[in-house]
């Protein structure tokens, strides 16, 4: 099992959702090492960590589109919402006690493909008019990262 690196091809040129982005890869990579090191208690805090971190970042970003106007809103929130599900019920077959490791690793796989497939087919759709959308809004960005990260940074 290797560890992921973030490739530039991945940044959407919006550095607070790219610096989120790699953030949860820095997870999937977290969650890699308690894989490997076997340690069953540092799987379950990882993933719950970065099932917090995803869902948070899954809200900042629909307040980003929101506030753009982005016109498939809808749809990209039902699309979070499925994999929220997903991530919810692996995490409910880990907390069985069955081959936590196994679970783990497709998590791992899981998490880490949908990410690749979400930002390169999906996140990109909304990328111009949030962007432009941005650029009038600093101010908000500040106040909404406090609000669901509970700072301004993101990346923490």
């Amino acid at each position: 099992m290797e560890i992921t690196e973030w490739t530039q091809d991945l940044n959407l040129g919006i550095e607070i959702i790219d610096s989120q982005h790699r953030r949860i890869v820095d997870y999937i990579n977290d969650l890699t090492h308690a894989i490997i090191a076997e340690n069953q208690a540092e799987v379950a805090d990882v993933l719950e960590r970065l099932r917090d971190y995803t869902f948070d970042h899954f809200a900042f970003e629909e307040q980003l589109m929101k506030k753009a106007g982005y016109e498939l809103l809808e749809a990209h929130q039902a699309v979070h919402r499925r994999f929220e599900e997903k991530v919810v019920r692996m995490q409910h077959e880990l907390q069985s006690g069955r081959d936590p490791f196994g679970i783990a690793r497709r998590v791992r796989t899981a998490l880490l493909a949908w990410l690749i497939q979400h930002i390169r087919h999906e996140d990109v759709d909304y990328v111009p008019l949030v962007k432009k959308s941005l650029k009038s809004n600093e101010s908000w960005i500040e106040s909404t990262l406090t609000r669901i990260f509970g700072s301004s940074s993101a990346t923490s």
